[in-house]
């Protein structure tokens, strides 16, 4: 259908273009009929067959009465007024389409609507938002590896800061050295390290949450569980 009214709408240009043109001359195969608006009896008038049939058509497109409104679905910016086709006059008319297809901006928003529990709960501050923050220490310690994991501190805390963040601070020592009270203590004493660290940079002593996790297992090698996680929330609702 788009195809079509395409047509029609560039034939109707060459229509209106042969209409307006002025020549002293008789095309052969025209016949003056009648004389013109001007009196001159020169100008040929119009009793060709095929732009009639034309004019008609471009007046109704679809043989059903809508042949403006589907002028302006195909984005002609044009519309058919008493046979003729001239510029919409409002920009209102120009925005009235009988496409129905919602815009993307509408399309990413309803779209932007539709969230997993998963972002539901993350929303809600039940669950940290995206991966945790590690950050190492040597053996029997609260001194970090080495001092560029400093930068995940301070990234961590200026994120927090910037969006308004709640932070969780879990300190944890490997299993395999000292006691099980003394791994408890390790692991505390990290996490408070690095939140110290933390609220140097500026975040609010109330947003931050110290824990300990203990002597543990759960990487490898070894040395990996000697470690602080960092993670952040939304504030709970």
């Amino acid at each position: 259908m788009k195809r079509y009214l395409i047509i029609l709408f560039t034939l109707s240009l060459g229509a209106i273009t042969l209409r307006a043109q002025e020549t002293n001359a008789v095309c052969p195969g025209s016949q003056i009929r009648e004389a013109c608006n001007c009196g001159c009896h020169k100008h040929p008038v119009n009793d060709y067959d095929g732009l009639n049939s034309l004019r008609q058509r471009l007046a109704n497109p679809s043989g059903d009465g809508k042949g403006e409104q589907l002028f302006r679905s195909i984005g002609t910016g044009m519309k058919v007024e008493d046979g003729k086709i001239v510029p919409l006059s409002k920009k209102s008319e120009s925005r009235d389409r009988v496409d129905s297809t919602p815009s993307s901006e509408t399309a990413m928003t309803e779209n932007a609507k539709v969230q997993t529990p998963f972002m539901q709960q993350m929303e809600r501050g039940e669950v940290p938002i995206g991966t945790p923050v590690f950050v190492f220490f040597r053996l029997a310690g609260t001194y970090i590896t080495d001092s560029p994991q400093l930068l995940n501190v301070n990234e961590a805390a200026d994120l927090a800061i910037a969006q308004n963040l709640r932070v969780r601070i879990t300190g944890a020592a490997d299993s395999a050295t000292g006691s099980t009270a003394k791994n408890e203590a390790l692991a505390k004493a990290r996490a408070e390290h690095v939140a110290s660290l933390m609220k140097n940079r500026g975040v609010q002593d109330d947003r931050i949450e110290i824990l300990s996790q203990g002597g543990t297992t759960l990487y490898e090698p070894l040395s990996a569980n000697r470690n602080c996680r960092i993670e952040l929330f939304f504030l709970e609702e």
